[in-house]
């Protein structure tokens, strides 16, 4: 889709009914490299960046996606917008609300124009759906200390299917927007959120509890969808979008390297999967034993399954909010100083992110 994809930078205004819009192919979009500065240059978008919010939209997402910096924009690009037709990039000034929340005065002139230019080249422009302002639940108990959560200054709602489930942003991460580890046993004074992340959890698995009002402990998980349509909605974006958009540009980032790797050796994938089942057997598999404590490696990340240059690409890549897959590896030494660090139980689930193997 790639070659016939279109390409919209927008400036809109919530109160006056002229914009800019500028259509682009992907060849020239590929051409001039999309940064924050292109798209203020395109649109004649004047004065200093942090003025001005910027989103980007296509079919197959729930809702615009706010872009922190240029790096943003290809990781939300990869992830989501590479088989969609039309792509739009708009921007509206920071104070100005989301337009996921809120339509500008311009905004049926603008679509009308999109769907005018794109129908030329047999597509069609996707329009964005305005999610109403979310109605918080009072009913809802706070995981931690069992209270009904009344102040809103603290609330996150999601929109679970037809209802509506209402955390605290302590407990979903942490107080102040504090993102780092500071105790692994403790997830309530870093988030539950940061804390699953540090775990390798994927960030669309995690799932969230909270009391309803008659005392049941119910479970919800953070599907794209929740993410998409609740937590990067709201008054509390800021403190979740970050997080996001941080998430995809690791994952990004590490499938590039995991390519890159792959490309140069053909049996670099056949090795992944038989050092995660090495690892995985361990405590029973004399065989997987012996080919893993034959590397001679802390972390068995030698040969048969790795030479030295590989093993140092794999220890860089980005894998979670902790860091690299080293300092992954080095927190978990640590956290197991004085005790032993089990190869199927330990070992194995931090690799099979890291790698990509399920």
């Amino acid at each position: 889709m790639a070659d016939n994809q279109l390409w919209f930078f927008l400036r809109e205004d919530m109160t006056i009914s002229q914009f800019v819009q500028v259509p682009l192919t992907f060849d020239e979009v590929q051409k001039v490299g999309i940064t924050l500065d292109y798209c203020m240059n395109a649109t004649q978008t004047t004065g200093p960046i942090k003025d001005q919010a910027f989103y980007i939209h296509s079919a197959s997402m729930a809702a615009a996606v706010r872009l922190l910096d240029d790096d943003s924009i290809i990781a939300t690009y990869n992830m989501y917008c590479q088989k969609d037709p039309v792509v739009t990039i708009s921007i509206r000034k920071a104070s100005d609300p989301s337009p996921n929340t809120s339509i500008s005065a311009s905004h049926q002139s603008s679509l009308a124009e999109r769907r005018n230019i794109s129908a030329r080249r047999g597509l069609l422009a996707p329009e964005l759906f305005i999610q109403p302002r979310t109605r918080h639940v009072s009913g809802s108990s706070d995981i931690i200390t069992g209270d009904t959560i009344v102040d809103e200054n603290t609330m996150v709602t999601l929109r679970v299917e037809k209802d509506f489930v209402t955390f605290t942003q302590d407990y979903l991460i942490g107080k102040e927007g504090l993102h780092y580890l500071l105790d692994i046993m403790t997830y309530t004074s870093i988030g539950w959120i940061t804390a699953q992340l540090a775990d390798l959890r994927p960030l669309t698995d995690i799932c969230v509890q909270h009391y309803t009002t008659n005392g049941t402990l119910m479970e919800v998980q953070l599907t794209a969808d929740i993410w998409q349509h609740s937590l990067i909605r709201g008054p509390w974006k800021n403190s979740f979008a970050p997080i996001w958009n941080e998430y995809h540009r690791q994952q990004c980032a590490r499938e590039d390297t995991l390519e890159t790797i792959a490309a140069r050796d053909p049996k670099f994938r056949q090795n992944c999967k038989n050092f995660i089942y090495d690892l995985r057997t361990f405590g029973y598999n004399k065989r997987a034993q012996a080919r893993l404590d034959k590397t001679g490696h802390e972390f068995y990340m030698g040969s048969p399954y790795f030479n030295e240059d590989v093993r140092a690409q794999l220890l860089d890549l980005p894998v979670s909010r902790v860091g690299t897959l080293d300092q992954v590896l080095r927190a978990l030494a640590m956290k197991r100083a004085g005790s032993t660090i089990c190869a199927s139980h330990d070992l194995a689930p931090i690799f099979e992110s890291a790698l990509g193997i399920v």
